[in-house]
């Protein structure tokens, strides 16, 4: 599965507009995310482990003139907020003091979680254990969501993730026939398209190795 999460990394910076309108719609309408600057993790943050896998970093201008950092955390199976809190919350932080400007933060879960978009909080801020910061969040499921919705989205990064999805009407073989006419019948780049289309093959092997899971 590794090998899978920097493909999702790579599409999710490649589509970046799109992902904002999947994941983050009320915010993106106040983005103009055609013009994010993605950001290199620097790695002497004090709270940057080297082991970690860091997702994609933008900072993205606001229809306001203004600047909002944009961090999407891919991780290969849900984890509970706490969990969340301890493997990136100090980041989080970092990133507004080091960049002075909101962090919007989503995490995009491979396997399990709540199926689909959810606003989620967890506590980065405890003195004397009682809490004193929260930072909020947006999840991201993508095994139990549902495939179909995402197929009929416009955007062509949905058509490659609903590969890692599970189809609620279609068969295996129609959901597979279906991502991938979905995106060969698109109007696009003949490059962009492949990549989509090797993309959602690799998802789609992964969405059958899920399946089998579950059912151990």
């Amino acid at each position: 599965m590794p090998h899978r999460i920097p493909l999702l990394r790579s599409l999710i910076r490649l589509f970046f507009a799109d992902y904002l309108r999947l994941v983050e719609p009320d915010s993106a309408e106040h983005l103009r995310p055609e013009e994010a600057s993605f950001l290199i993790p620097r790695r002497d943050l004090s709270n940057w482990n080297e082991e970690d896998e860091l997702g994609v970093v933008a900072e993205v201008p606001t229809r306001r003139d203004e600047t909002v950092t944009v961090l999407v955390q891919v991780e290969p199976e849900a984890c509970p907020p706490a969990e969340i809190s301890d493997r990136i919350g100090g980041y989080f932080l970092d990133l507004e003091i080091r960049y002075c400007q909101p962090v919007l933060l989503s995490v995009v879960y491979l396997r399990g979680g709540r199926p689909g978009v959810h606003l989620e909080s967890a506590a980065v801020g405890k003195v004397g254990g009682v809490e004193v910061l929260r930072m909020f969040y947006t999840s991201f499921g993508l095994s139990g969501a549902r495939a179909e919705y995402y197929l009929d989205r416009p955007e062509p990064l949905a058509w490659a993730l609903a590969a890692l999805m599970r189809p609620a009407r279609l068969s295996p073989s129609e959901h597979r026939k279906t991502c991938l006419d979905r995106i060969a019948g698109a109007g696009l780049d003949d490059k962009v398209r492949l990549l989509l289309s090797r993309s959602a093959e690799v998802f789609l092997e992964l969405g059958v190795d899920a399946c089998i899971h579950d059912r151990v």
